[in-house]
């Protein structure tokens, strides 16, 4: 079992998946927080 040396700079599908998923997940819960204070007027 050898691995080719173009592998070992490649970053993995799965990091980048995760990565993703983690970013979009901080967006959508501040954005929810957000929109909350939009409704409750706190930043007017």
């Amino acid at each position: 079992m050898e691995e080719k040396d173009d592998n070992k700079y490649k970053t993995p599908q799965g990091t980048i998946a995760i990565m993703v998923i983690f970013v979009l997940l901080i967006i959508a819960l501040w954005g929810s927080v957000y929109l909350t204070l939009l409704s409750r007027g706190a930043t007017s």
